[in-house]
């Protein structure tokens, strides 16, 4: 007991004898050494020790840390000197060196261009094991997401004589590790081999060259899963569902092998479909837009479409927040489901300010004209989705989005379009080449947003080779401030096209052109060209019929047009068609010519995917001569070429005078065509896209040539398009199809001007 009372005192007393020592170890300055590049200031920044405090190990060990977390050191340790009040604290450092030059070697999948901006490892930078491992798993992942798995990335530090370092990392990409299989687990109702069809991956085969859905891709085959699950669910399996996905690489990381096990459940058919809650503006206009009906297998694709369609039927009477939920009640014993629709209303809401930003060429008023939602009025969500239909299709805004924030007050929200400005406006000038007319020298200067006013105006020049052609134009979209446009061209076209046709055609003339809106999407134009043509050096062995048309003629012209375009887009459109019928009057309003002309045509556009879009197109004439006077030679229809028959050249089909074979064209025409298109793989930002089709058409209407059906021409082929500054550049390789024994066909076709 007394020897356990003289252990505590001692105790004691050794505590309080280290408690003075410590106390007595006071930080009297604190300094680093070894720093180079490092300010000293910007080291002390991250030391808590300081002078005038006690000397504590616990804060000095913290402060290592901090300094090895900064990346800037290699080695940190700390060193006491003892001195008059104290202890001095010195910390020692080792810097990391600075990088003078960073190069790439073996990379060659990613260019040099991609990955620096994306590396933390820059001349002037401090290279560190940190930073290192950074960038390393920045290449690994860029490269993982392009498919290398082989990919290995090394880099290496060269000293140099003032103690920085050259950066050299060098890739090793290895190959791409494609898909060699996909298997199903658990499907019963639908063969892997259809299955396989639904997924956007792909296994390795014949046509892997032509896209990269064979390369793995782990946000592809997750998305793959739900594609699976939305197919399922599109055939009446309303509780179908991919349990798992599981991947599989192989040893040598060449091949991937996938797995999905899938959950497919009973097939349900719609018994009834029930509206509950706040129906409005009716059950039956509700139940009009619903695309689910009774009877009819369960499918989602259809039950999101519904409840869009009646998200916007609501939408229109003000009900901005909307809410419809869809609620299923089934039957087990039979496999039948009602669906309820329940909706939500909310608060009845309208539009306070509409706000734009992001524009500083285009006015204000240029933007609002498109507008179908405008202040003060009741929201309408049919006439958002219109505002934004329309911004799509102006050509000189890249981008344009609009939400409806809610406004200050409980019943208001606010409209706010963010809108990037793209290019309006371009120059191009170079050396033309066509199949038709040669070389050539062209220029032209084009602008889509003159002034900012969304006025549009073209002065171009093409010169050389067989053709001296100018045009200046200008058109304003609102006429005068209204939805009517107005616009005005002048043109001289001088054409040595007697490499086909045997004579000269030189024409110059003026137009003046005037179009309103008659809805939202239908238009009406009328415009009155009027044209001097001059046909010569037809030879004296011509047909009679052709050497009657030398001279020069002037044509008045007066032409009416109804067209209906609902296309999301007025270039490179995915959805919509374009619709128009077009009257001609020739002979009543001037000019030496007397005929009148109809054309009819029409353009669907189907998007098959987020891809493919599938473009069928169909196109009438007809043009007849009255008073005595027949159809100018010049008017007639041919058909060839991009645009109107590919696999044919220029005048290529035709009516053609059997004795002296000139071609005279026909009076009436017909073309129809299928076009499959899509992006170019690797291609698509720069402006190209491909296309397979499908052409088909005839000429006819003289007295000697009437319609047959047995003379009906085809063709088929592929294509590709190049949106370049200049304009389309369109190639394409076609085979003619039941051509006839005085028709011109062409297999490759090179266009400058005219797309698909």
């Amino acid at each position: 007991m007394k020897k356990n009372g003289f252990n505590a005192l001692v105790g004691c007393v050794l505590l309080l004898c280290a408690q003075i020592a410590i106390a007595e170890d006071m930080v009297v300055a604190v300094a680093i050494e070894g720093n180079h590049y490092v300010e000293t200031p910007a080291v002390m920044a991250k030391v808590h020790s300081k002078a005038g405090l006690p000397l504590d190990r616990r804060v000095i060990s913290q402060d290592i840390r901090r300094l090895f977390a900064t990346g800037y050191f290699s080695d940190v340790y700390a060193e006491g000197e003892r001195v008059d009040g104290g202890i001095k604290l010195i910390y020692m450092v080792k810097e990391n060196p600075v990088i003078a030059s960073v190069s790439f070697e073996g990379n060659k999948e990613l260019s040099n261009k991609k990955l620096r901006p994306k590396m933390k490892i820059k001349p002037g930078m401090i290279l560190s094991p940190l930073v290192e491992s950074i960038d390393t798993n920045m290449i690994r992942k860029a490269y993982l997401a392009k498919g290398y798995y082989q990919v290995d990335v090394h880099i290496e530090a060269t000293p140099l004589d003032d103690g920085r370092v050259d950066v050299k990392v060098t890739i090793d990409e290895g190959t791409v590790t494609h898909i060699k299989d996909i298997r199903f687990i658990g499907n019963k109702s639908f063969s892997s081999e259809k299955l396989r069809n639904v997924l956007a991956s792909s296994v390795s085969g014949l046509g892997s060259w032509f896209s990269n859905n064979d390369v793995f891709s782990r946000r592809r085959f997750e998305a793959d899963a739900q594609m699976i699950r939305m197919f399922y669910q599109d055939a009446g399996y309303l509780d179908a569902k991919v349990e798992s996905t599981r991947l599989m690489l192989t040893p040598n990381k060449d091949g991937f092998y996938l797995s999905l096990s899938i959950y497919e459940g009973e097939v349900f058919t719609v018994s009834a479909i029930e509206l509950t809650g706040d129906v409005t503006p009716s059950k039956e206009a509700l139940m009009d837009v619903i695309k689910l009906k009774q009877g009819e297998l369960y499918s989602l694709t259809k039950l999101r479409e519904s409840i869009q369609a009646m998200t916007e039927k609501v939408g229109d009477e003000g009900y901005a927040f909307a809410n419809i939920t869809p609620m299923f009640h089934r039957n087990l014993e039979n496999n039948t489901v009602v669906i309820e629709f329940d909706i939500e209303k909310g608060r009845e809401v309208y539009v306070e300010r509409v706000e734009i930003q992001g524009h500083s060429k285009t006015q204000e008023h240029v933007i609002r004209r498109e507008l179908r939602q405008a202040e003060g009025e009741r929201y309408s969500a049919s006439k958002i989705r219109r505002s934004k239909e329309r911004l799509q299709r102006i050509s000189y805004l890249s981008k344009s989005k609009i939400s409806t924030p809610r406004g200050k007050a409980a019943n208001t929200v606010d409209m706010k379009l963010d809108i990037e400005e793209g290019k309006s406006g371009s120059f191009s000038a170079g050396v033309n080449y066509s199949q038709l007319y040669g070389v050539g020298f062209v220029g032209k200067v084009s602008e889509n947003n003159f002034l900012g006013g969304g006025y549009k105006t073209s002065v171009s020049a093409d010169v050389g080779g067989a053709v001296n052609n100018y045009d200046i134009s200008l058109t304003d979209p609102y006429f005068f401030g209204e939805d009517a446009s107005a616009s005005l061209r002048v043109f001289q076209n001088q054409t040595d096209i007697r490499t086909i046709v045997l004579y000269n055609q030189d024409s110059k003339g003026a137009s003046f052109n005037v179009g309103m809106a008659l809805n939202e999407y239908m238009r009406y134009s009328v415009g009155y060209y009027l044209t001097t043509t001059t046909l010569s050096g037809v030879p004296t062995t011509s047909s009679l019929a052709l050497r009657s048309q030398e001279g020069t003629y002037t044509t008045g012209e007066l032409v009416q047009s109804l067209s209906y375009d609902t296309r999301n887009r007025t270039l490179i459109p995915t959805e919509g068609s374009l619709s128009s019928l077009s009257l001609g009057y020739a002979g009543a309003t001037g000019g030496d010519r007397k005929f009148y002309e109809t054309t009819a045509s029409t353009q669907y556009y189907f998007p098959l995917t987020d891809f493919w879009t599938l473009r069928t197109a169909m196109k009438l004439g007809q043009i007849q001569g009255y008073g005595g006077e027949d159809v100018p030679v010049y008017r007639r229809y041919s058909l060839g070429g991009v645009g109107s028959m590919r696999g044919y050249n220029y005048y290529g089909i035709s009516v053609i005078d059997p004795q002296t074979l000139d071609i005279l064209g026909g009076t009436k025409k017909a073309t129809a065509s299928i076009d499959l298109q899509f992006p170019l793989p690797y291609m698509e930002q720069a402006g190209f896209r491909g296309a397979f089709f499908v052409d088909a058409g005839t000429v006819w209407g003289t007295s000697d040539v009437a319609f047959d059906k047995g003379a009906i021409r085809g063709s088929y082929g592929f294509g590709i398009e190049w949106s370049s500054p200049v304009g389309p550049i369109t190639l394409t390789w076609a085979t003619a199809v039941n051509a006839q024994p005085l028709d011109d066909t062409r297999r490759f076709e090179f266009a400058l001007g005219r797309g698909f």
